[in-house]
């Protein structure tokens, strides 16, 4: 079903709300979830700006720091490398990732993430379904 162009335009415009330059991450809010050390998340895709069935977060974490090994009973994750090195877990085994990698975790796969190295780690998350709340993370398994 296509849309009239008023309509069109008017989404569109919302649209423009929905791009983001990762240089402007220091004026989001930002957050520390629940399990993890030395690390600071902001929202860039969810809830409020209309998505539905995914979340998309930016997080840095500093060197030594990271998540503690945890499993998500709904929720799928993919993470991007954007800067840093990163020693991940998943499941017995073990990866040393950087710039350019994306880890796929699915669904009962304990993982953990740490930074390792001299800088911070800077990751996109992608996460379906969202945590609309901070209570998704309360129901992790450490």
């Amino acid at each position: 079903v296509g849309l009239e162009y008023e309509d069109y335009r008017l989404r569109e415009e919302e649209m423009m709300e929905n791009i983001f330059q990762l240089d402007e991450l220091d004026e989001m809010p930002s957050f520390s979830p629940p399990h993890h050390t030395k690390t600071i998340d902001k929202k860039l895709v969810f809830e409020e700006t209309g998505a539905r069935n995914l979340a998309i977060w930016h997080g840095e974490v500093e060197p030594g720091g990271g998540a503690e090994m945890h499993v998500h009973t709904e929720m799928e994750q993919v993470f991007y490398i954007l800067d840093g090195e990163a020693v991940f877990k998943l499941g017995e085994e073990e990866y040393s990732l950087g710039k350019g990698h994306l880890v796929f975790v699915p669904q009962h796969l304990p993982h953990q993430i740490t930074a390792v190295g001299d800088t911070r780690l800077k990751v996109l998350i992608v996460m379906s379904p969202p945590p609309y709340s901070m209570e998704a993370w309360k129901k992790l398994k450490v």
